[in-house]
């Protein structure tokens, strides 16, 4: 099992305590046990395609202010899906 250091804010340490003692588990075994339940009740993310189909124009611009280096356009694209 590997080891990492997370700050925890001081009262959650304290319910972990709580959680740890009333059912005699220690914090590590608390704290993987509620970060696993946690991980598996969330959806899974959607695998998309990783291409894009764009629509080009031959002789076509860009939009005016659009700027390829920017990645808000994966916000408009994830929405419509």
């Amino acid at each position: 099992m590997s080891r990492t250091t997370v700050d925890l804010d001081p009262a959650v340490i304290r319910k972990l305590k709580v959680i740890g003692a009333n059912g005699r588990e220690s914090m590590s075994q608390v704290i993987n046990r509620l970060l696993r339940n946690a991980l598996k009740d969330r959806p899974a993310r959607r695998q998309r395609d990783a291409s894009i189909a764009w629509c080009i124009v031959e002789g076509g611009r860009p939009a005016r202010g659009f700027d390829p280096s920017s990645r808000e356009y994966l916000d408009l694209i994830e929405n419509e899906q």
